[in-house]
C-alpha cells in the first residue's frame, strides 16, 4: 500500500498536478504566502451560462505575485471558479476582483439576486521568503 501512495505521488508530481499551498475564499482580506508558493482564490460555484462572471480589476504587482490563470471545474449545475496565483518575490500586493451579472466589467451589474457581491473585493497578500 505504501509503494502505491508513493508511487501516486510520484506520477502526479511528474504529470505537473500540484495542489495550491494556500487557499483562500474570495471574501478573505488578507494572506500571506512563502516565495514559491501557490495561492488559490475560490470564488465557489457560478453559472457562467446564466451570466456570472468574476473580473479582476486591479492585479497584482508582478514583481510580487503572478497570475497563473483561473480554472473552472465543472459540477451538475453549476461550476466552480478558482484562480492561482504563483510567489515570485518577497513584497506585499493587493489584488482586486469584482463581480458583474450577465455584464461585462466596463458596465459590471451585481445580481438582484445578491448571488455576489456588488462591490469590488479586496485581498492583501503578504508574500514572504
Amino acid at each position: 500500500m505504501r509503494i502505491a501512495a508513493s508511487l501516486l505521488v510520484l506520477l502526479l508530481a511528474l504529470a505537473g498536478c500540484t495542489s495550491p499551498d494556500t487557499t483562500v475564499t474570495f471574501d478573505a482580506e488578507t494572506v500571506t504566502v512563502r516565495v514559491g508558493e501557490t495561492l488559490r482564490i475560490e470564488f465557489g460555484r457560478f453559472n457562467g451560462t446564466t451570466g456570472d462572471n468574476w473580473y479582476l480589476v486591479d492585479g497584482a504587482d508582478t514583481g510580487v505575485l503572478a497570475d497563473a490563470g483561473k480554472s473552472t471545474d465543472d459540477d451538475p449545475g453549476a461550476e466552480y471558479l478558482t484562480w492561482d496565483f504563483d510567489a515570485v518575490a518577497a513584497g506585499e500586493t493587493t489584488l482586486v476582483f469584482q463581480y458583474c451579472y450577465r455584464s461585462e466589467l466596463d458596465d459590471c451589474v451585481g445580481d438582484a439576486d445578491g448571488n455576489g457581491p456588488p462591490d469590488p473585493i479586496q485581498l492583501a497578500v503578504t508574500v514572504t521568503d
